[in-house]
């Protein structure tokens, strides 16, 4: 708050203080009643010059308003000026005139002024009706002093009667005056006048409360100067000073809250026209006596109603061809620009659009009214602009963006400026937009972005070297790529030749390619040796392209140069890591089919057992196969392993707990001749992957360590954090920089040479004798890790041993507890309907009469459209839709989503022998599907499928049956 406006309230503190202290000490004297007059004073030059003070921080309205409060206050203080020299110092008689008297209600009317002004008003037009409004208030004023005060028989009655008849006057006069400040305040639509007429009516009523206190003492003839009603005048002066200074300049504003309503505006603007039906009822009580001021008066204040009904009269009719010549210039610029406007009403309708507008619609303007977009437009892009529409409207706010308009089979953009139509009340009543056809704009913007675009990322982001070369073969461009290859900067680069970067030997094979480029005008490719600054000799690869302009003249050269120095050995780890992509994708299609093959053995293999008597000598042969089928399961998910397509139950591990928890076991399994040390990291941070394909890891690279120590020796397993950074990042490709956790075994066995470390992770690749080794096991492992997020790099030398490091990503988590899996306890029956929908015949049989034989109602179909045939003629009775994930046509996703629309209660299972993105992403299963595994057991069918039926909320994501 500003220093003057503090410095205003502590002063009508200061005042109020005062004239308590001087009321304390001399209560009811002539000194108090001389001394309180002079505050009250002081307290009304000081609530003067507050008021100024706030008329210089206003707005153009708030600038009115209070530099005429400032005027009625400055009439007060002069009024009780006057008062204090002819009460206290002259001590006149109360019974006779004073000067002061004039001015009882007469200091009001330019306060009362305010009540007329309005923040619209900022025109010269209002002038006039100010003037005719500040005569009526006058005569009005002067009406009631007159016949109040000034009138000859006033002197003829008692001083007590003529207290009580100044007392009722200034009840009715402050009172309506107060209330009508009120009411201005409540019923006005703007912020700023608001505020200002609901202070000034609380001002007033503080007003009335004083003045007629005061006049009450006077009626009923118990007036004594120097008492407590000389208090509340200087109380009511300090109110108008606290009003005023706490009066914020930015409420000055004409900002509108709310639009007027046009029944109000017309009220305010007749409402004048009152005062002199007021006036000649007071007058004619005086006419007798002041015949004179009785006809001055109300000729003055009809003459005055009569010139503010012409001015307003003036001002309808100026609006009016106002609004009629705004109404021809808008139809003009309507029909006269290029853009679409219309108008729509809240259902979407066209209530008018202009001439262009149609015209992009392909319609006549008369083909448009009464039409909504969906009847224009496609109906898709209808909807889609009719909702758009409808959020504007809902928004009631102005909005700008670009929408699509399909019409005619053509397809435009279009730059929509929208808002709300509102009615005269500020009802929104329609839409209101401007749209303008940019589709060529658009399209050349897009190209000029492209092109911009391109031109940055050549110069700027590209990691090739940018170099621009004149006709002189003189160096004109270098990009920041050119000076991280070449090591020279811009500054030294430039108008260098080309013997800054190659040999001299092969100067000459480089003037030759220039020449070409500038004579045949056509790009060359070549790659040579180049030097850096620091005199190294790079191998780069050039590309040039020569530079000619529209009237096919050579301007120079562009080239664009890549550093290939590494490029063998890159080239080479992507053989590598391609051929392992291609073996791995072939893997995962073999273990695909091969997986219902193996479900079909082993489930009619486990039916002949099942029906063979215990002596039987077919038991054993029955046996072998299942246990033959088990084995090439375990082949098949070795391979769905390298592969990467196998389904994980990622959770949050803590890899010392699964090391330490499969020691006892290692050790039994490695022998007594080999040494098993576990070294576990100290605070090991958490990892996120599945615990038991990292035991897995854990085993088949201990038992690889313990083939490679056929004469005993020393498995290592040890885990520790690990930060690696971006230089590590670099020598051990793809991996990124950060936290991880490393899980290291190491051995003291025979190790690998280079050749063999170079294919030890391929698929059936094995340094073992024939018979003793699959080549899976590896392989295997790679897989696990690489669909676990993590990375493995093998060290080993011949004859120094070997070491596998292993690093996953660290979490922030906390690992969970490692527990053990719940296997199936036994078949299950049950009654249920199941839709069985499976592509392979004989897998489909085998499930559908195991299911059958278990007591439940199978329907079996060979594909999607006949398993959704199926449901929908049994749609009320189907509980359970078990799907093969991978099948012609329409996966088990897509079959168990229309499933669901047909019958929602029924529960879906999904089997698979391989990963579709239908059910997992990056081999993780979806939260909140159930899924077998193939190969499976009968037993696991049935138990899985008893599980499902009956309800469980757990996600599952059950590794193998």
């Amino acid at each position: 708050m500003p220093t003057f406006r503090k410095s205003a309230i502590v002063a009508a503190a200061l005042l109020i203080v005062v004239h308590v202290v001087l009321l304390v000490a001399r209560y009811g004297t002539a000194a108090a009643s001389l001394w309180g007059d002079w505050i009250g004073s002081i307290a009304g030059l000081v609530g003067a010059l507050t008021s100024w003070s706030a008329s210089r921080r206003s707005g153009p309205f708030g600038r009115r308003v209070w530099r005429l409060v400032s005027f009625s206050v400055v009439l007060v203080s002069f009024g009780q000026l006057t008062y204090t020299y002819y009460f206290d110092y002259h001590q006149g008689p109360t019974g006779a005139f004073w000067p002061s008297d004039i001015l009882v209600f007469f200091w009001a009317v330019p306060v009362m002024m305010t009540l007329f002004l309005s923040p619209r008003d900022l025109d010269s037009g209002f002038r006039w009706l100010r003037l005719c409004d500040f005569a009526q208030v006058c005569t009005l004023v002067l009406a009631l002093e007159l016949s109040t005060l000034f009138v000859p028989s006033r002197w003829q009655i008692s001083e007590g009667a003529m207290a009580a008849r100044i007392f009722y006057a200034g009840v009715a006069f402050f009172g309506l005056l107060a209330l009508s400040f009120l009411l201005r305040g409540l019923l006005t639509r703007f912020r700023t006048a608001r505020a200002f007429f609901l202070r000034m009516a609380a001002f007033f009523f503080a007003f009335a409360i004083t003045s007629n206190t005061t006049l009450f003492a006077f009626a009923s003839e118990n007036f004594r100067a120097g008492t407590s009603p000389d208090l509340l005048w200087t109380l009511t002066d300090c109110f108008l000073i606290v009003i005023a200074a706490t009066w914020n300049g930015t409420e000055g504003s004409p900002e509108p809250g709310e639009p007027i309503r046009p029944g109000f505006q017309l009220l305010m603007r007749f409402s004048p026209l009152l005062i002199p039906a007021i006036v000649f009822p007071l007058v004619l009580g005086i006419a007798q006596e002041q015949f004179l001021w009785a006809v001055v008066l109300v000729t003055v204040s009809f003459v005055a109603a009569s010139g503010r009904l012409f001015v307003v009269q003036n001002q309808l009719l100026e609006s009016s061809r106002e609004l009629q010549k705004n109404l021809s210039l808008l139809q003009g610029i309507t029909e006269g620009t290029t853009d679409s406007i219309f108008v729509k009403d809240l259902q979407g309708r066209y209530l008018m659009i202009n001439s262009a507008g149609a015209n992009l619609l392909g319609c006549r303007v008369e083909e448009v009214i009464g039409k909504d977009d969906t009847e224009l437009f496609t109906p898709e892009t209808g909807r889609e602009i009719m909702a758009a529409d409808r959020k504007v409207v809902e928004s009631g706010k102005t909005q700008t963006y670009e929408e699509l308009g399909i019409s005619a089979g053509v397809a435009r953009t279009y730059l929509s400026t929208k808002g709300p139509h509102r009615d005269s009340n500020g009802e929104i009543m329609g839409l209101l937009g401007i749209c303008r056809d940019i589709t060529d704009r658009k399209r050349a913007e897009q190209e000029f972005r492209q092109s911009q675009q391109k031109l940055r990322i050549h110069f700027e982001h590209t990691p090739l070297a940018v170099v621009e070369w004149d006709t002189q073969l003189r160096i004109t461009e270098w990009s920041p790529s050119a000076e991280r290859v070449f090591g020279y900067s811009r500054q030294e680069a430039i108008g260098r030749d080309a013997s800054l970067l190659v040999a001299p030997a092969l100067r000459e094979y480089v003037d030759g390619i220039g020449h070409e480029l500038l004579t045949q005008k056509a790009g060359t490719r070549s790659t040579n040796d180049n030097l850096t600054k620091d005199g190294r000799t790079i191998s780069c690869e050039w590309y040039n392209t020569p530079l000619v302009d529209a009237s096919g003249q050579v301007l120079g050269v562009a080239s664009l140069v890549q550093d290939v120095t590494e490029r063998v050995a890159l080239e080479e780890r992507l053989r590598q890591s391609q051929k392992m992509e291609a073996v791995g994708r072939l893997a995962g299609g073999v273990a695909h089919d091969f997986n219902n093959l193996l479900t079909v053995i082993m489930g009619y293999s486990q039916i002949l057992t099942d029906g063979l008597p215990a002596a039987s000598r077919l038991k054993d042969a029955t046996a072998q196969i299942r246990a033959a089928a088990d084995r090439a399961a375990g082949i098949t998910r070795q391979l769905l392993a390298f592969s990467r397509k196998q389904v994980l139950s990622p959770r949050v591990i803590d890899l010392n707990e699964i090391m330490l928890n499969l020691d006892t076991m290692l050790r039994r399994l490695i022998g007594e001749d080999i040494e098993v040390l576990t070294v576990p990291g100290r605070e090991l941070g958490a990892v996120k992957a599945d615990p038991g394909q990292i035991e897995q890891v854990i085993m088949n690279l201990a038992l690889n360590a313990r083939d490679a120590m056929p004469n005993g020796g020393k498995i290592t397993l040890e885990t520790e954090n690990m930060e690696l950074d971006e230089s590590y990042a670099r020598e051990h490709e793809p991996l990124q920089p950060g936290r991880y956790v490393m899980l290291a075994v190491s051995d003291t066995g025979t190790g690998m040479s280079p050749d063999t470390q170079a294919h030890i992770f391929e698929p059936f690749f094995t340094t073992k004798e024939v018979g003793k080794g699959t080549g899976l096991g590896l392989s295997m492992v790679y897989g696990i890790v690489k669909q676990s997020g993590g990375y493995i790099w093998v060290y080993s030398e011949p004859g120094r041993g070997t070491s596998f490091k292993i690093y996953f990503p660290r979490v922030e988590q906390l690992a969970e507890a490692v527990a053990l899996e719940k296997r199936p306890a036994g078949a299950q029956r049950g009654t249920e309907t199941i839709l069985l929908v499976e592509d392979d015949a004989q897998l489909r049989a085998l499930t559908s009469s195991v299911l059958a034989h278990c007591g439940y109602k199978v329907l079996s179909a060979a594909g999607t459209e006949e398993g959704l045939v199926l449901c929908r003629k049994n749609h009320r009775d189907i509980h359970l839709l078990v799907t093969d994930v991978i099948m012609p046509g329409m996966n088990g996703r897509q079959l168990a989503e229309q499933v669901k629309q047909i019958s929602p209660s029924a529960k879906v299972l999904y089997v698979s022998g391989y990963t579709s993105n239908a059910i997992v992403h990056y081999g993780v299963l979806d939260p909140g599907l159930r899924f077998l595994p193939k190969p499976f057991s009968l037993a696991a069918l049935v138990a899985k499928v008893r599980e499902v039926l009956d309800g469980s909320d757990a996600p599952d994501r059950e590794r193998r049956a």
